[in-house]
């Protein structure tokens, strides 16, 4: 993909080098944790090598439904499963990856740990997570305080989110499974975003429809504020949640930047 195809902000992230590093691996069997609506198995469909066949697999009914639509007709098997008990055989997926998920983990180090369990000698393990800190430009950070904003509120309702994890947790975690051929990358923008038909629309952290839609999902979970029985709590995060939409207004919105690992077991 030539340069000229891209908006200023995704040509000059590292979306692409990780997309052509993703060109150099036949990936086999894949499988793909917490998969939740499928995308990430979307994106290794279109950058890897090859492959083989994808298993998802993630705890939530209703993201096993979506993937389950987003992918029919396609080579997947999507199930429901406790990633920090995976019911497969050691040795079972040429590629094991997950994306956008760590901070959704109670038990990160298990649920990796089942994840190389199963994964064959000499084959890849990727993640794709975000960060909270380092350089982030103010529509970034706008972001990350929506992020953990929504993360109080879902934790109230018994789901478990946890804030963004700081980029040395990340890089820790990543040191623990002791894999080789390490390549570690950081991009202000996910590899999705090449394929994507909005890239110049998303490209821009003032876009309006954009922001309305982030201001929509504020008012939304606001909404559901009302109900609960603490108004200490329920006053504090209506508070936030205002303050958050007048970040957005000011600054815009734009994606936290992310670590993007692959290494080799």
């Amino acid at each position: 993909m030539q340069a000229i195809d891209l908006p200023k902000g995704l040509a000059s992230s590292n979306a692409r080098n990780i997309a052509e590093r993703l060109k150099s691996i036949s990936g086999g069997k894949v499988l793909d944790v917490a998969t939740g609506n499928g995308d990430f198995i979307r994106t290794l469909m279109k950058t890897l090598k090859d492959y083989g066949s994808f298993v998802g697999v993630d705890s939530s009914e209703k993201e096993v439904k979506s993937a389950r639509k987003r992918l029919k007709g396609k080579s997947v098997r999507i199930m429901k499963m406790d990633a920090e008990d995976l019911q497969f055989e050691i040795d079972s997926f040429d590629t094991v990856c997950i994306s956008y998920s760590l901070h959704h983990l109670d038990r990160v180090e298990k649920v990796l740990a089942e994840m190389k369990r199963v994964l064959k000698p000499g084959g890849h393990f990727i993640i794709q997570e975000p960060f909270r800190d380092g350089k982030q430009t103010e529509a970034q950070k706008t972001d990350i305080l929506q992020h953990h904003w929504e993360t109080e509120i879902d934790s109230l309702q018994g789901v478990t989110h946890h804030k963004t994890l700081a980029k040395q947790k990340i890089l820790n975690v990543i040191r623990n499974l002791k894999l080789r051929e390490v390549n570690i990358f950081e991009s202000t923008h996910p590899v999705r975003c090449l394929f994507c038909s909005d890239k110049f629309r998303c490209d821009d952290p003032k876009n309006r429809q954009i922001m309305n839609e982030s201001i929509r999902e504020i008012d939304s979970a606001i909404d559901k504020l009302k109900k609960h029985p603490d108004l200490q709590i329920r006053t504090r995060l209506q508070e936030e949640g205002e303050k958050i939409k007048e970040r957005i207004k000011k600054y815009g919105l734009a994606e936290a930047s992310h670590v993007f690992f692959i290494g080799k077991k």
